[in-house]
């Protein structure tokens, strides 16, 4: 071993190389050990750098997920609520379409059914009898001698019909312009049965909660 009390400028080269070395060796132990402290000061830097991160990124998701959890369930009750909505306006919808649909169909009904009255009441003059008939037999108390309007056309066959009552005077027969063919007016002196086309057909209109006009096509 060298001898570190003698002077350098005393020392043997090898003592000198020596001391070098040594030197050398001490220093390079020094730093490695300073490296190695280092390196494991890193290391565990670096864990609890990624420690913090994935706690860090453990909250955060958490956070998020509670946050989103929130805001999806405040959208699902808005769009239950839309939906809600939206069915109670459906059902409205359809129950009013439902109803339009009925008066669709009834209003159709009786247009049809005006149309066949019309024909039947062209093609049958014999139909305006009944009518007559009906109509007489609304009167509470027949005070002769009683009078029945009717069309042009109607009149001669209702006197051959009504021959007998006619001849005795019970009965007058007698045109009237505002009478459409196939109706009729009976009238008393105090009492009256408007059994006119008109008449009769807003009788049954009104029935059925409708507004058709028998006068219309």
């Amino acid at each position: 071993m060298a001898n570190i009390g003698v002077p350098k400028g005393q020392q043997t080269a090898y003592e000198r190389w020596e001391m070098s070395s040594f030197s050398s060796d001490k220093d390079n132990s020094v730093r490695n050990t300073q490296a190695k402290i280092d390196a494991e000061n890193a290391e565990k830097s670096a864990q609890i750098f990624d420690d913090m991160r994935k706690k860090g990124y453990a909250k955060g998701m958490q956070e998020g997920f509670a946050v989103g959890m929130a805001e999806a369930k405040e959208r699902a009750q808005e769009d239950k609520q839309k939906f809600l909505t939206l069915m109670t306006a459906f059902s409205d919808a359809l129950e009013k379409s439902d109803e339009q649909i009925a008066d669709d169909v009834l209003s159709l009904a009786l247009d049809v059914a005006k149309s066949m009255i019309k024909v039947k009441l062209n093609i049958d003059p014999a139909a305006v009898l009944a009518v007559v008939m009906d109509a007489i037999h609304y009167l509470p108390h027949i005070q002769k001698p009683a009078r029945i309007l009717l069309h042009h056309d109607d009149v001669q066959l209702l006197r051959e019909h009504m021959a007998d009552d006619v001849s005795s005077g019970q009965w007058q027969i007698h045109e009237d312009y505002r009478v459409e063919r196939g109706g009729c007016i009976v009238e008393t002196g105090t009492n009256q049965v408007d059994a006119t086309n008109v008449v009769r057909w807003k009788r049954i209109s009104e029935a059925l909660s409708q507004h058709n006009d028998w006068l219309l096509p």
